[in-house]
C-alpha cells in the first residue's frame, strides 16, 4: 500500500511471508536505480564539491544520478559524467554493482570508471549547486583513509580502484 509519493521516492507498507513462516508488516523506501562515476584525469580524481539540502551542507563526492525510464545504466553514468563534472568518456568500466540499504529501500546502484574522459562544458540543472574538485590519487587515498571522504559511494570507488591498481 502506498504510504507516501515525493518527487523523487515512494514508501510503501507491506505485508511478507518471511522464511521462517512468521508474517512482517514493513515499509520500503521505493527508490530508482543509481548510477556514480569515478573520473580519473591524469593521475587525479575528478570529485564534484555538492550543495546537499537534505543535510545543509557541502558533500565532497563523484557524479551520481538516478537511472532514467528508457536509460541503460550506462547510458546514464555517461549522461551524469557530462552534466555534472562536464567530462565526456570514451569508455566506462563497472566497478561495483548492488544494493544500497537492503534494510529498508530498494535502491540498487552501479558504479562505473572513466579513465582519462574529453573535457566538455558541464550541463547542470538549475537546483544544482556544484564545483568540480582535481584531487591527486595519493591526496584523495589519503582523505579516504582519514574519513575526509564521506559520501559512501566515493569511498567504495576510491577503494574498488585502488585494490585494482
Amino acid at each position: 500500500m502506498l504510504a507516501f509519493r515525493g518527487r523523487r521516492v515512494k514508501v510503501e507498507v507491506f505485508n511478507h511471508a518471511l522464511p521462517n513462516g512468521r508474517l512482517l508488516e514493513g515499509e520500503r523506501v521505493v527508490f530508482p536505480p543509481v548510477v556514480s562515476v569515478l573520473p580519473i584525469v591524469e593521475g587525479s580524481v575528478v570529485f564534484i564539491r555538492q550543495y546537499r539540502p537534505v543535510l545543509g551542507l557541502y558533500t565532497l563526492e563523484i557524479p551520481s544520478s538516478v537511472v532514467e525510464k528508457g536509460e541503460t545504466p550506462e547510458e546514464a553514468a555517461a549522461r551524469e559524467l557530462e552534466e555534472e563534472a562536464g567530462l565526456r568518456a570514451s569508455a566506462l568500466e563497472l566497478l561495483f554493482e548492488g544494493v544500497v540499504s537492503p534494510g529498508y529501500s530498494t535502491e540498487y546502484s552501479y558504479i562505473y570508471l572513466a579513465e582519462n574522459p574529453e573535457r566538455v562544458p558541464p550541463r547542470r540543472e538549475e537546483y544544482e549547486v556544484i564545483d568540480v574538485v582535481e584531487i591527486p590519487l595519493s591526496r584523495a587515498l589519503e582523505m579516504l583513509k582519514s574519513g575526509q571522504i564521506r559520501d559512501m559511494r566515493a569511498a567504495l570507488a576510491l577503494s574498488l580502484y585502488h585494490l585494482k591498481r
